[in-house]
């Protein structure tokens, strides 16, 4: 635990959820209470609470099976920002990935980007939130059908990790949807905001956007689906479904510019804060 002028920084816990909860309603953030609990119980989530014992900041260190974690969960209360809190705490969570050997990884805004070269974090590649509302569609043709395999190997050749107990924890949630066979994969899953499409794993375009139509087959309201940048196709697709882009994000990782994994074929990411 440490003190400053700010406050003080300590670790979360499962009594933090609703305060966490509230940063990120704060913000306009989508995240659930269910995301709240996976990065208390399964990362090293930490906070600053004001004098008074208020939340008002976090961040958290999520390590993966693999060579790198992901940092997000990055929020500070309007009335306590530009204190140099926000690189407190993301400093605290580098710290904590680099003990445990890992290769510190963010997503970031542009805005956010900025503070994060400062801080040694090289951009890799980016990626668009696309935000849409669908209306029900006639079913899916089955060919896909629900979620045939693991999913848990071809995420991580995708994305660079293993990542496991995040797939296990999507995918028990009440009202996830999966799809997906023959190596490729996509998941749909309540946001506090809008549904959360990803990850979308596949082999190329076409084969992602047969995924994508057959999980929004049926769906109906916001949909928010974070695709990396140059997927012009998937770009077009959304767009004559009614999606547009509602702002940008560039993946980047302390002191290294190649990206891990496969990113050709990764089409969506599972989000900002997961990666």
């Amino acid at each position: 635990m440490a003190v400053s002028e700010a406050g003080t920084i300590e670790r979360l816990t499962t009594a933090d959820i609703a305060s966490g909860m509230a940063l990120s309603t704060e913000a306009g953030w989508n995240q659930t209470e269910a995301d709240w609990r996976h990065f208390i119980v399964e990362g090293h989530a930490i906070g600053m609470r004001a004098p008074d014992g208020r939340l008002v900041a976090s961040a958290a260190a999520l390590p993966y099976d693999g060579p790198f974690g992901f940092v997000g969960m990055v929020l500070v209360t309007a009335d306590w920002r530009r204190r140099g809190i926000a690189t407190r705490l993301v400093d605290q969570c580098v710290a904590e990935l680099r003990g445990r050997g890992l290769v510190p990884v963010l997503d970031a805004t542009a805005a956010g980007a900025e503070v994060y070269r400062r801080q040694g974090f090289v951009g890799q590649f980016g990626f668009d939130r696309w935000e849409g509302k669908l209306e029900p569609s006639a079913p899916g043709d089955g060919r896909l059908g629900s979620l045939s395999g693991d999913p848990v190997e071809l995420d991580a050749e995708a994305f660079g990790a293993r990542r496991g107990k995040l797939l296990a924890d999507f995918l028990s949630r009440p009202g996830t949807s999966a799809r997906g066979n023959s190596g490729r994969f996509a998941l749909l899953r309540n946001g506090r905001r809008a549904l959360q499409a990803g990850p979308v794993v596949a082999a190329g375009e076409d084969a992602a956007i047969d995924l994508l139509g057959d999980l929004f087959a049926g769906t109906r309201g916001p949909v928010f689906i974070d695709v990396l940048a140059g997927r012009s196709r998937v770009g077009d697709w959304l767009a004559a479904r009614g999606f547009t882009i509602q702002r940008s994000f560039t993946r980047m990782a302390l002191g290294r510019e190649a990206p891990f994994g496969r990113p050709e074929r990764l089409f969506a990411v599972a989000g900002p804060e997961f990666g």
